[in-house]
């Protein structure tokens, strides 16, 4: 009985390398008959911009990869088919319609086959076992030429993206000369002419997105925008579509929703050329960030900014009119200068900070006249009011930003 099985498999075996032999002497009519249908019946290759010449040398050397071993009693390779999703990835033609031709093709040599069959002399055993080798090998195939496609589409991302992320960061560092400037502008999709707006947002960690849905998110608001990430912060360049107060704070407002750390923007610019000056800006903008106010805009808080660029100098100043305070316990420090400080954002009013404080107006008052007392000047007065909010700012930044 197993001799008989063998004897009968060896057969099957035999013929299906005869039939594979004789379609292979068929090739360039069943090259024709699958350009045919493959150009009529799938949209993206019966639309135009595919070269029917290059479909029919695709199915002449898919016939014979797989034919061609198969007449010698071997199993085709999946090479072949490697290299067609990949080159069919580089073409830009979509996965389906690879898919689809390919299904197309195989139909098609299938038909042409089933109506040679009675001319062959076929037996039915020959034809089952060839139906369950297209079968297993048209499954194989299509994996095979879908995991080629896939992996050359995300070749082609990453290298966009390392592309987009080159051409930011020379952007940001102002090493584009004006005719490479506006080359970069069309591959970052960004129009020549502004107003745009630098973007520096602190990462969470190395390697993390600050603002992980920023892009996606500026664009439903018609704002293009192009990203860098860096090792402490998220650097993007972002063109409004048009001037005036309102796509701005549309702007801020989808900095404030788009993640949890702090964010600084510099003001509107016109030259791309300026770009990194206008960085200089955001970071500086972003150094004035803090929890109550996460987003921060170059130039809407003077004394923000001052506080934040040149911290060497500026902690010193600190220092200086703050000096009084240094013997204090740290708690009674810093509850005089918090009380300070929302005593400021309630324009001066005692009544008001005490509410924001859940104390008596009575206790910010003492607060108040205890810190004239230690640093020896006047909140009466403009110019010592001006270099304690100063001091505070510079204070606040060094109790409260990290390290």
């Amino acid at each position: 009985m197993e001799n008989q099985r063998s004897s009968i498999h060896d057969e099957a075996a035999a013929e299906e390398a005869r039939l594979a032999a004789l379609m292979a002497g068929q090739a360039e009519v069943l090259a024709d008959v699958m350009v045919e249908r493959i150009m009529t019946t799938v949209p993206a290759y019966a639309e135009g911009g595919v070269d029917p010449a290059g479909v029919r040398r695709a199915c002449l050397d898919m016939i014979a990869h797989i034919l061609e071993p198969m007449s010698r009693g071997e199993t085709p390779t999946l090479d072949l088919f490697d290299g067609t999703g990949r080159s069919v990835a580089m073409a830009g033609i979509p996965l389906t319609a690879l898919l689809d031709a390919f299904r197309v093709a195989a139909v098609s040599g299938w038909e042409l086959f089933v109506a040679m069959a009675p001319a062959l002399d076929v037996s039915v055993a020959g034809v089952l076992r060839v139906a369950t080798s297209f079968l297993r090998l048209l499954d194989l195939f299509t994996q095979e030429m879908t995991r080629g496609y896939r992996e050359e589409i995300g070749a082609q991302v990453r290298s966009e993206e390392q592309r987009r992320a080159a051409l930011v960061q020379a952007l940001i560092e102002g090493r584009l000369v004006e005719s490479d400037l506006w080359e970069a502008a069309d591959l970052l999709q960004l129009p020549h002419r502004g107003p745009y707006v630098v973007i520096a947002a602190r990462v969470p960690g190395i390697g993390s997105h600050a603002l992980p849905s920023i892009e996606r998110g500026l664009g439903g608001l018609g704002i293009d925008s192009a990203w860098r990430l860096m090792h402490d912060v998220e650097i993007g360049v972002a063109r409004l579509p048009r001037t005036g107060p309102v796509v701005f704070e549309q702007l801020v407002t989808a900095l404030q929703a788009g993640g949890e750390g702090r964010v600084g923007v510099s003001p509107p610019y016109d030259d791309l050329r300026l770009t990194s000056q206008a960085l200089r800006l955001a970071r500086i903008a972003l150094h004035g960030a803090l929890d109550h106010r996460k987003v921060v805009v170059f130039g809407r808080d003077a004394l923000s900014a001052a506080a934040s660029s040149a911290p060497d100098i500026m902690s010193r100043v600190a220092g200086e009119v703050l000096a009084g305070l240094s013997e204090l316990p740290t708690e009674d420090r810093t509850a005089l200068l918090d009380t300070f400080g929302v005593w400021l954002d309630c324009g001066g009013s005692a009544d008001e900070a005490a509410k924001r404080l859940f104390v008596h107006p009575n206790t910010v008052r003492y607060r108040l006249r205890r810190l004239e007392e230690r640093t020896g000047r006047s909140l009466s007065d403009p110019r010592a009011n001006a270099e304690l909010s100063l001091a505070f700012e510079v204070d606040r930044r060094t109790r409260d930003l990290p390290d």
